[in-house]
């Protein structure tokens, strides 16, 4: 049985937008970061025969505990069957996972997202705590794998689980307005945005599509944003989607979640309903309301999110309201079986769509919207050109708040940039507060600017010359060479690369370094690149990590 495991390193300064009709400038909390998401792959499962003709397996055990599963099915193969084994010993009923159906969930087709997306997952099972399970799929075994998930910290140390208390997070918190229901940010229920690609797409919203998520409705309050960071973690890494298909998400006790990251009062076109995602938003409540009722505080808050949210859009909340989308007539607020062959968000709760509606129109004020879908001419953020919603504003704000950077101009970052030899002296210079040093025996500084930092780095022995006595301060640092520099400012032991493209480098042991200290994960299929140059915005993230050791 082949085991890929992957720890995703989660910084709680996340992207995160605003969330009243004017973009306003966030403000910062303090609070206990959740534990990393650990995702596991297990391929090769041992196979058992079972009664009907389909395959199975035998008891699983798992090295680590999991909160949430899922697998990738053999081809033909509709759905899978699984039991789950808990942490206390005793086993879950049978469930059935359904293979994800295209053209029915997921992105749009014909986009980017959609080629990209993957065609065999199954739907993924919330377990709560689970350290073994079985499973029956009628296919091969030998092409089924399962995805396992912890969000809960299940495998977590005593001495993490301390550390992490009381290391608490600065996350953004925006003002709210007062027709605005509380909404749980991204940066709050803990998103780690580096496991999403690409950028949101807009379109002006038209309408609401209503959906469950067809997983567990045990699961505790204290549990959903593990939830939610299950589902996220799912629809990213094992379906392959650019983020969250949701664009929010709504708890059997009320919560309300921020899903895909753009911005909560723009249109985000999200990845819910195949062929209606584009002038559409999706609010999914966690559970499946096909075999139990929904509890009424949860429809509750749908009806608060959705009348916010067509407030904001300028869409017309009443009842009646029907709109012409795709070749068929919509009600404004529609289910997600309305637009595709689903039970979806299931019978009980599909039976209170028109109080929900009624409930809607009642709770709209039917404000005039602020300008729509485009992003604001000025960002409410420090930088320009890294607007809340860019995959690595959390880092970058972390640095320039510590004041190691000030940017490259006038309320610019330069993201996209490469960093110079000299620029990486200057960040390391002053992320770790080195004292200055008398002098320097590069013959290529004078008249240069960064001069300082490169003697302090140089006497340090963070930074070494690019010959016996030239630095070579405009030359792009690489990927390489940014590990032998934070390995030295941190002094970390040198390990052997864990990536197969390193061996034949001299960074290679400073490369192991760092990836076992957390500060830099390879780039895709064990590889690290270390030739590769740094750009402004990754050299944030990995000293944003650095300064976690």
């Amino acid at each position: 049985m082949r085991r890929t495991r992957r720890r995703h390193v989660l910084f709680l300064l996340t992207a995160v937008t605003g969330a009243t009709l004017a973009p306003v400038a966030p403000s910062f909390a303090t609070e206990v970061a959740p534990p990393e998401t650990v995702i596991e792959t297990l391929a090769d499962l041992p196979e058992r025969a079972v009664a009907g003709g389909e395959a199975g397996t035998p008891v699983v055990e798992t090295e680590t505990p999991f909160s949430m599963i899922g697998f990738t099915l053999p081809a033909g193969a509709d759905e899978v069957t699984v039991r789950t084994r808990g942490l206390d010993g005793g086993w879950s009923d049978w469930e059935v996972l359904d293979r994800e159906v295209i053209g029915l969930d997921g992105p749009d087709p014909d986009t980017d997202e959609a080629r990209e997306a993957a065609t065999d997952a199954s739907e993924p099972l919330w377990v709560g705590d689970a350290d073994a399970f079985q499973v029956r799929v009628d296919g091969e075994i030998s092409d089924l794998a399962a995805t396992l998930i912890d969000t809960e910290g299940l495998s977590e140390g005593t001495v993490a689980k301390v550390v992490r208390h009381l290391r608490p997070r600065a996350v953004p918190v925006v003002a709210e307005a007062s027709n605005r229901p509380a909404i749980i940010s991204r940066a709050q229920w803990g998103a780690n945005e580096s496991l999403r690609r690409g950028s949101a797409s807009y379109a002006t919203p038209r309408f609401a599509v209503i959906h469950h998520t067809a997983g567990s409705n045990s699961y505790t309050k204290a549990q959903s944003a593990s939830v939610v960071r299950g589902i996220y973690s799912y629809h990213t890494q094992t379906q392959r989607w650019s983020d969250i298909g949701y664009n929010i998400l709504v708890d059997r006790y009320g919560q309300i979640f921020e899903g895909r990251a753009g911005g909560l009062e723009r249109g985000v076109v999200g990845a819910h309903a195949a062929n209606f995602n584009s002038g559409s938003f999706g609010v999914s409540v966690m559970g499946n309301f096909e075999v139990a009722d929904i509890p009424a505080v949860a429809v509750e808050s749908v009806a608060r999110v959705v009348a916010w949210k067509y407030d904001v859009h300028g869409i017309d909340a009443r009842a009646s309201r029907t709109i012409s989308h795709g070749g068929r007539t919509l009600n404004v607020l529609t289910a997600h079986r309305n637009v595709g062959s689903t039970a979806c968000p299931g019978r009980y709760f599909y039976a209170k769509m028109g109080a929900l509606r009624s409930r809607v129109a009642a709770l709209a004020t039917g404000a005039t919207p602020a300008a729509p879908a485009p992003a604001p001419t000025t960002p409410p953020t420090r930088f320009a050109d890294v607007p809340l919603t860019h995959g690595h504003y959390a880092p970058i704000e972390q640095i320039a708040t510590r004041q190691i950077t000030s940017g490259c101009g006038s309320r610019l970052y330069c993201p996209a940039e490469t960093v110079t030899r000299a620029q990486m002296a200057s960040f390391i210079y002053r992320a770790f507060d080195l004292p200055a040093a008398d002098g320097h025996r590069f013959r290529d500084l004078d008249g240069k600017a960064h001069q300082e930092a490169i003697a302090a780095v140089a006497k340090a022995g963070i930074a070494n010359g690019c010959s016996r006595d030239r630095f070579c301060p405009d030359r792009p640092v690489s990927r390489g060479e940014m590990a032998s520099f934070l390995q030295r400012a941190l002094d970390l032991p040198l390990r052997q690369s864990p990536f197969v493209d390193t061996g034949h480098s001299v960074h290679d042991r400073a490369i192991g370094a760092i990836a076992a200290a957390g500060i830099a994960n390879g780039v895709s299929d064990r590889r690290f690149e270390p030739a590769t140059e740094v750009h402004r915005a990754g050299m944030a993230l990995f000293l944003s990590r650095a300064l976690e050791e």
